[in-house]
């Protein structure tokens, strides 16, 4: 580039830069900043001026600047490994994960031998539910540097996520070897006590981890695993405290449920209220036999859906979908008002069709796989707040409807760290949890009352007193004959990820431990409890 009049030479600019980075190492960040300023004043273009001075607006806390002069720099050196892996820090922290991962990926294609950014890009991929690309990533930092704490500690996480136990357990001794202070590493170690019953050890590694520094999810998954510690204890006056602690933590981080998002309180209502015209002449003009509608398992969350999942993926002539979100596109395009759920209530025969065809694409997108020749279960338990919405669309479905006793729902719903979504943002008091669960539930028992010969009700407490008989009963529904492997589903679990908190619980023969569970905590539940008797005595308990 031409040097204009009064442009400094390069050995001032040389001498400018230097300046600048011994100010940056030294966290003089506004003296390396203005320096930068004054390279640029003379070489607008200067490409490493652009990039330390983008790391001196994210060092002081302005990320629009950074990202700005940052993605200015890379234009201009699009194979500078190390100014692609900070745009990925800055895209990263600005929230734009995508951004992040394709920055961390150019990263690592352009230097393979940089563990931080395999590191990186697998921090999110894992963001973004990617978690074999994540655990690749995890993997490849570690063929780099075989120590990598974070890398060690990521991969650890996913292997006891899989229930890949002896090897979540050598990667985490790794990591706190490497960080005795590692959260995540922390967190995975006290999993794994946890599962092998060593329950005080468990509370004692998250009581010590509580007095360092935390970010806020990890805050929140550290009191929530200690209060389930406390728990298994019989600490419950203690358990509950944490468990309130760990709520308020995520209700500062991600807000409260909006009210009137697809899976709201507003929602559920709506559907409650226009029930009936929406089921009204449903199937008139269904094109599809009932050999080829989906199955639907509802219920709610922490009503025993995942060890129904676990029971039907163990049949060889089933398949299911786990919690994805299939019917996206009605629900955007109609049920976000009234007016717009009575619209659908009038669609036309064509237009039912054509919802139908866009159902099965989605599947197509999630499972591209799918055996055509097995029957398809579509399980997501809150679909349970959708159910006029899917008899209009596909009359001749059947449902597994899943049931537990309301007040353990209610409590296992507010005692785990659910990924705060629109809609597990209602867990984070208990109040706003029976709120929810009774007005999803409401259009359960709607749908119960209305289509009964469709649905087929299995009460978790059943299922788990005797698993052989349920299961026969639930597979007879389906017009499925009997296999033995159905009551190996814990085998089954292992071979699978699951997406839930139930993960870990599935993974091992059936248990009773969480059965009455509410009595513990009747005192705190005595508010709430008025609201769940429609519930509790419509369900057949005490």
């Amino acid at each position: 580039m031409p040097q204009r009049s009064g442009e400094a030479v390069p050995g001032e600019i040389h001498r400018l830069m230097f300046e600048a980075a011994a100010c940056y190492g030294r966290g003089e960040f506004a003296g390396a900043g203005a320096r930068c300023e004054r390279v640029l004043a003379h070489r607008e273009g200067f490409p490493e001026a652009l990039h330390l001075l983008g790391l001196c607006r994210w060092k002081g806390g302005d990320l629009d600047g950074a990202l700005n002069l940052l993605t200015r720099a890379q234009e201009l050196q699009p194979a500078d490994a190390q100014l692609w892996h900070n745009l990925g820090i800055v895209r990263e922290q600005s929230g734009d994960t995508s951004g992040a991962q394709a920055a961390f990926r150019r990263a690592a294609e352009l230097n393979p031998r940089d563990a931080e950014s395999h590191y990186n890009l697998g921090v999110t991929c894992e963001a973004l539910g990617d978690r074999a690309a994540a655990e690749a990533a995890y993997r490849r930092a570690l063929r780099v540097a075989d120590r990598h704490t974070g890398a060690a500690a990521g991969l650890a996480a996913l292997c006891e996520a899989q229930n890949r136990l002896e090897e979540a357990q050598q990667w985490v001794d790794i990591a706190l070897r490497g960080n005795p202070a590692d959260a995540v590493a922390g967190l995975t170690q006290a999993q794994l006590d946890f599962r092998a019953g060593r329950y005080t050890q468990t509370a004692a590694r998250l009581e010590a981890q509580l007095k360092c520094p935390l970010s806020p999810v990890n805050l929140s998954l550290t009191l929530g695993r200690l209060g389930s510690a406390y728990d298994r204890l019989g600490k419950h006056a203690a358990a509950y405290a944490v468990f309130m602690r760990a709520k308020e933590v995520l209700r500062d981080m991600a807000g409260n449920a909006p009210e009137d998002s697809v899976y709201g309180l507003a929602s559920a209502n709506r559907m409650q209220r226009l029930f009936d015209v929406l089921i009204k002449d449903a199937g008139a003009e269904a094109r599809e036999p009932a050999t080829v509608s989906p199955v639907f398992l509802l219920g709610f969350p922490r009503s025993g859906t995942t060890l129904l999942d676990q029971i039907l993926s163990s049949h060889s002539r089933i398949v299911v979908l786990e919690e994805k979100h299939t019917l996206q596109d009605i629900l955007n395009e109609h049920a976000v008002s009234a007016a717009r759920l009575a619209e659908f209530a009038d669609c036309d025969g064509a237009t039912l069709q054509h919802y139908r065809e866009r159902y099965w694409a989605r599947v197509a997108e999630f499972m591209p796989d799918r055996p055509p020749d097995k029957l398809f279960v579509d399980k997501l338990p809150l679909n349970t707040l959708l159910l006029p919405l899917i008899r209009r669309l596909f009359p001749q479905a059947r449902y597994l409807f899943a049931v537990r006793d309301p007040r353990d729902v209610v409590l296992s719903c507010f005692m785990q760290s659910f990924e705060p979504n629109e809609a597990m943002r209602h867990f984070f008091t208990l109040e706003s949890t029976v709120r929810y669960y009774t007005a999803v539930m409401g259009v359960g028992l709607l749908a119960l009352q209305a289509f009964p010969q469709c649905i087929h009700r299995l009460r978790y407490e059943d299922l788990v007193e005797d698993i052989q008989a349920e299961a026969k009963r639930l597979l007879a529904f389906l017009g499925l004959h009997w296999e033995p492997p159905v009551l190996e589903f814990h085998k089954t679990a292992r071979q699978r990820h699951i997406n839930t908190p139930s993960y870990h619980q599935v993974a091992q023969p059936i248990y009773q431990s969480a059965r009455g569970r509410w009595q513990h905590y009747a005192n705190h539940l005595q508010p709430v409890l008025p609201r769940l008797r429609t519930f509790v005595e419509y369900f057949g308990y005490p």
